[in-house]
């Protein structure tokens, strides 16, 4: 069995959870079993393997353990509530129970199922939160007086304490996790950091799985764990992104990944994916290892329908991205604003989910330069078939990436792209002056001459869109197979 490691799926998933959930389906083409490992627990695994339909395959290490027998009807949380809020003698009040009139006890939904308990001493200090998921406390949390966080003790289907997490403060009162216990037949096994935990689960899969292969989604949730394995099964790291803080391959190794030479040569770590021949190459050298591989992270998708140019919107403009800095939006931002006296219908759209930093900072950008009427935030869209299909041109600004996915996404469905030519993905994916044009990374005045000639000569776009159809057939499902499967005859793992 194969086996995908992720930190949990989310109901917004990531690029990451996507990939793992197609390689279920390629493995599934040559007849390879695999499966996706969560290792934090996941209270919103019913909406987020809605959303992946990976209902089938998911193993998360803390159901593994804790083995609940979960509800999924919405009637069983109805008669718990009840009998949670009724439970003392307390006034109960829109489920909230009142002591002598101060709150005690606090029902929290979500999305109209039981989400926590929530219960407080006589003072109002939040003392411990109950977790339900569908129908079962899975974990409490308790709190000292300053509302930071002591332990977290997860529970088996009887109720029982099954894991127990334990934390103390540290100077600016964050709590910090001290030890880990775990119940095993009334024995209580210790663990001193997460890695030692989530390595102990990962030898008892591959214990209990002789032909076990175990792949890393997520390097800041697996490779630690790698480490402290004691079974000798085969382990991959699958790069997501660069290699280097720049994207460069002289530039300087992510903290993270600064121990994968050591971890290949000593065993714990057996070979390397990349999305691109580039960067197999580069972590090959960088990490003088001939176990370095070039596997697509995506494979297109056979079906699609093209959409004849007539009904594009004209001079629409697309940048599907996390709004983070690394994506470099501003520049994209600016170069619109500059050409939007010229043409007067430009539109630019930004497509994917922001974080805390980036996201105001370029909202307030398009505020200043006056350009809110035409250049919209979007937010995360799952399905942008419609979205790739109506576009123009889609940009790409990025200063590294792992792959460039959306850039696969838009040549399939006839969407031409501009981009910088970056380290890793764009040369790979599509071909300059066929389907796209490539500009010197960071070369904003390049990037507003190259739109203003594409915007100014659509039938140029329409060529481009024409070859864009006929260029993803580089990445089909078949394609994408045949190097898996290859892979794992060069690994003798077939």
């Amino acid at each position: 069995m194969h086996y995908f490691i992720t930190s949990q799926e989310n109901p917004t998933p990531s690029a990451i959870e996507i990939a793992q959930m197609q390689r279920v389906h390629l493995f599934k083409s040559f007849d390879e079993e695999a499966k996706i490992i969560e290792v934090e627990y996941n209270l919103w695994h019913d909406d987020a393997q809605r959303s992946l339909k990976s209902s089938k395959y998911v193993i998360n290490m803390f159901q593994y353990y804790q083995k609940l027998d979960l509800k999924t009807e919405v009637s069983n949380d109805d008669e718990l509530i009840e009998r949670i809020l009724h439970s003392s003698n307390y006034e109960v009040k829109d489920k909230v129970a009142y002591r002598d009139g101060k709150r005690r006890l606090q029902i929290v939904l979500r999305e109209n199922r039981l989400y926590s308990a929530n219960y407080y001493d006589r003072w109002g200090f939040l003392d411990r939160v109950d977790f339900y998921d569908d129908g079962c406390v899975a974990y409490s949390e308790f709190y000292e007086d300053k509302s930071r966080l002591v332990m977290r003790q997860y529970y088996d289907n009887a109720g029982k304490a099954k894991i127990m997490m334990h934390y103390r403060g540290s100077d600016d009162n964050q709590p910090v996790l001290t030890l880990i216990q775990l119940n095993e037949s009334n024995n209580w096994r210790d663990f001193d950091t997460l890695a030692e935990f989530r390595a102990y689960f990962l030898d008892e899969i591959c214990q209990n799985d002789t032909h076990a292969v175990l792949y890393a989604d997520r390097s800041d949730y697996t490779l630690d764990a790698f480490r402290l394995m004691h079974e000798k099964c085969p382990r991959y790291m699958i790069f997501h992104s660069a290699l280097t803080t720049d994207g460069q391959v002289n530039g300087e190794v992510f903290d993270i990944y600064q121990r994968i030479g050591a971890m290949l040569k000593n065993g714990s770590l057996t070979g390397l994916i990349s999305s691109t021949d580039a960067e197999a190459d580069d972590a090959a050298n960088l990490f003088d290892t001939d176990h370095s591989y070039a596997i697509p992270v995506t494979f297109t998708k056979n079906n699609i329908v093209q959409v004849p140019f007539s009904e594009r919107k004209p001079y629409s403009l697309i940048a599907v991205a996390r709004l983070d800095a690394v994506k470099r939006l501003d520049q994209i931002i600016n170069a619109v604003v500059k050409l939007h006296d010229k043409f007067s219908e430009l539109t630019l759209s930004f497509y994917g989910y922001g974080d805390a930093q980036t996201e105001p900072k370029l909202r307030n950008l398009v505020k200043q330069l006056g350009a809110a009427s035409y250049i919209l935030f979007s937010g995360y869209k799952q399905d942008l078939t419609e979205v790739y299909n109506h576009a123009w041109l889609e940009v790409l600004t990025s200063k590294y990436e792992g792959f460039a996915m959306a850039l696969l996404e838009a040549q399939e469905h006839g969407c031409p792209a501009v981009s910088y030519d970056i380290n890793y993905g764009p040369s790979e994916i599509i071909s300059n002056g066929y389907n796209v044009r490539l500009i010197q990374s960071g070369n904003e005045v390049e990037l507003i001459e190259m739109l203003d000639f594409l915007l100014g000569n659509p039938e140029v776009i329409e060529e481009y869109s024409k070859n864009a159809y006929e260029s993803k057939w580089k990445y089909s499902f078949d394609n994408v197979a045949n190097a898996w499967h290859s892979f794992l005859k060069s690994e003798k793992i077939l």
